[in-house]
């Protein structure tokens, strides 16, 4: 059976790093965890995290707790997530809690009740002093992922939803667009007003601000969407390009498009913050970021394992994952 040195001497480096690799316990570069991961595979080499574990009297679980898991942006992640802790010698335990607040208060309980080491949440980010809530359940070692709360008790690892933004606001005025609609998502979700912010300082910045006529807060449902492109498109002046922050968004607009008989992209544009299915393989195919969550959920990882390794010294940080702009045929120059 492999060792750590047998790791550490395939990879070129100290046991001390692989160490530190594996746990998340020190400082280690992008290169380096390479090639430690690289060497890891190469001897088959797997700790044991039981044993490991058992000294310290600490459980080898790790919770994930999820808004939904049947939104594709979630499945995904759980994914990538539990791969991550696999690698690491972990198990997941998974509960998924539909964006109810009271459940998500429910299931963190019940993760902490079954002792886990630490959790990985996906906060709802829902309801009247949701915050305070949500930190006074947690008396674990916990990450948030996607959406911020209390960065001040809690690390977080998201999207650069300044960077998507800007993105799409540049390739938007690149084609010409002026008029854009932009469909936003439930109030008080960072991801939200962060998308939104973002795209309206980017649009300014180009000398093209959002008209107000446009923007349709509060759309985060398949159905509101469909509601809000059709009352859209049928004012005197429309859009020449619709902005969705979801995949529930995307839904709505295109069959709310659909049913008006209008074209993508040759009446209106689409484009979407949000690029997992189903808008992979629709026609046309959709204009979108990509979420990078083999990265987002290593680092998440990375830094659970070092707050259970008790580095409580560690500042708490809001660690910024990049998108890609992934072009589809959704977009074109606008005709109106």
């Amino acid at each position: 059976m492999a060792t750590i040195r047998d790791v550490a001497r395939l990879a070129n480096v100290s046991p001390t790093t692989v160490s530190a690799t594996l746990t998340g316990s020190a400082p280690v570069s992008e290169e380096l965890k390479k090639r430690v991961w690289e060497a890891v595979e190469k001897a088959k080499y797997r700790p044991d995290p039981f044993a490991r574990n058992l000294r310290k009297g600490i459980s080898t679980t790790i919770g994930f707790v999820a808004p939904d898991i049947a939104a594709p942006w979630v499945s995904h992640l759980a994914k990538a997530v539990q791969r991550s802790i696999a690698e690491r010698g972990y198990n997941m335990l998974l509960a998924s809690n539909e964006d109810d607040p009271d459940r998500e208060l429910e299931d963190i309980a019940l993760m902490i009740n079954h002792r886990v080491a630490g959790l990985i949440i996906a906060p709802t980010s829902l309801g009247d002093g949701y915050a305070e809530k949500f930190a006074s359940a947690i008396s674990c070692p916990a990450v948030l992922v996607d959406r911020i709360v209390a960065p001040d008790r809690f690390d977080v690892v998201a999207d650069d939803n300044e960077l998507g933004g800007t993105l799409i606001a540049e390739y938007l005025v690149r084609l010409g667009h002026s008029r854009a609609a932009m469909l936003v998502g439930r109030p008080g979700i960072s991801a939200s007003f962060e998308r939104f912010d973002a795209v309206e300082a980017a649009f300014a910045k180009a000398g093209r601000p959002l008209d107000e006529r446009f923007i349709c807060h509060s759309v985060h449902t398949q159905d509101l969407a469909y509601s809000e492109v059709q009352r859209l498109m049928t004012q005197p002046e429309r859009p020449t390009v619709i902005i969705c922050i979801s995949n529930p968004q995307v839904q709505g607009t295109m069959a709310g498009l659909k049913n008006m008989g209008l074209r993508v992209p040759d009446d209106v544009s689409v484009i979407s913050f949000d690029g997992f299915n189903p808008t992979e393989g629709w026609y046309p195919s959709i204009t979108c970021l990509v979420q990078d969550t083999d990265t987002l959920s290593n680092r998440a990882v990375d830094r659970l394992l070092a707050r259970i390794d008790d580095k409580s010294e560690l500042d708490r940080e809001v660690m910024r994952i990049r998108p890609r702009l992934r072009i589809g045929d959704s977009c074109a120059p606008p005709t109106q």
